[in-house]
């Protein structure tokens, strides 16, 4: 009885090493390579953008009316890359100006928002 209690003791053990080596190996069997993302990725432009990042920020709130007009959910990894890769080209407001673009999309009166009302309103 000690001999097969020994086997399927080893047989464990090598399962479990080789379970905490695909986790620390980052989880993936192909090389550990990830898809792109997908949705809107804003970059900053290659001429020096004036001292408020306006370009910027209007590029996020252009972006993010574009999307929320494509019947794309608040949930989906469109809107998320967008959000994310807004904030962390122009930080905070840059986050901000995704969101205000999305919500002027959905707001009742979308012809009436632009970029330029919504940094006028932020004082920006």
């Amino acid at each position: 009885m000690r001999g097969i209690e020994a086997i399927f003791g080893g047989v464990l053990a090598l399962v479990v090493l080789a379970a905490a080596i695909f986790m620390f190996s980052g989880g993936g069997w192909g090389g550990g390579t990830r898809p792109p993302p997908s949705g809107p990725i804003v970059t900053k432009p290659s001429p020096p953008a004036d001292a408020s990042g306006r370009d910027v920020l209007c590029q996020c709130y252009n972006q993010a009316r574009d999307l929320a007009g494509s019947s794309v959910d608040v949930l989906s990894s469109q809107y998320r890359t967008g959000f994310e890769s807004c904030r962390a080209v122009a930080g905070v407001n840059g986050g901000e100006a995704w969101t205000a673009g999305w919500n002027a999309t959905l707001s009742a009166r979308p012809f009436q928002a632009s970029c330029d009302a919504w940094l006028r309103s932020e004082g920006l």
